[in-house]
Formats: C-alpha cells, structure tokens, sequence
C-alpha cells in the first residue's frame, strides 16, 4: 500500500515539489513527512499555509484510500491552523473516522519538528474524501 501512494505521488508534480515521503500506510492511517525549504515559507519566517493544507488534504485523501485500495479524491475538506509553523519539518498523521462505499471522513494532524525539540501540533483537518466508482488513468 505505502510504496502504491508513494509511486502516485511521486507521479504527480506539485507532490514531486513538495518533496512529500510517505512514511506509513493501512488500515485507514497513514503518516507523511515533508522536508522544509526556504521555498516553502512566507514572509514572516513561517511555513506557508498553502503547504500546511495541501499536507493535510494529501495525508486526508491517502488514508481515506486505505482501506480498500480505491481511488479517491477529495470533496472537501477544512482546516484549522493552530499555531505558526517554523522548523525543520512538517509530519502529518491521519486516520480514517468512518468509511462508507462513496465517502471517507478522515482526520488529520500536522506537528511542526524541530531537531531536539517535542514536535508541536499545528494544525488539524477534516476532510470528505470521496472514493471513485472505478480505477482512473494514472498520469
């Protein structure tokens, strides 16, 4: 399962940028990790929310296809910032809450990690994944 969503991502552009590394995968769980760049942050120092959100809905959408091995996507989803990010990398642990034969409803959790430091919650998603009637093309 995990090399399946790390071959798909690495299929994909913007998760090729990103730089995601699937860490885990099954049973309706998976844990991302996602090295930090300079590119990657605003203004302030901090990670930009864009990646903090594109993680979450990443981690959402692949622990939602966990449990049978389908194809999914995402229908919605939102997220709650909690703290400013600024560190070395962002891990995200997701859980499937309840999987239905069209729908997954699946939790996130994104910690910021510092080296030597306990990582440190920074924001949460929920998400409505939606799984595909039938096996898509793959890019």
């Amino acid at each position: 399962m995990l090399a399946r969503l790390n071959g798909n991502s690495a299929a994909q552009g913007f998760n090729r940028w990103m730089g995601l590394q699937g860490l885990a995968a099954g049973n309706g769980q998976v844990e991302i990790l996602l090295p930090l760049r300079d590119d990657m942050r605003q203004h302030h120092g901090y990670v930009h929310g864009g990646c903090i959100g594109a993680l979450a809905d990443m981690a959402c959408a692949w622990a939602g296809s966990t449990n049978g091995g389908q194809d999914v996507v995402t229908s919605n989803f939102t997220i709650h910032f909690l703290r400013p990010a600024m560190g070395k990398q962002l891990r995200a642990k997701a859980r499937t809450i309840r999987s239905g034969k069209t729908v997954a409803t699946v939790e996130a959790e994104i910690f910021i990690e510092n080296d030597g430091e306990e990582p440190k919650l920074c924001a949460t998603a929920l998400a409505s994944i939606a799984v595909l009637p039938e096996a898509r093309p793959r890019i």
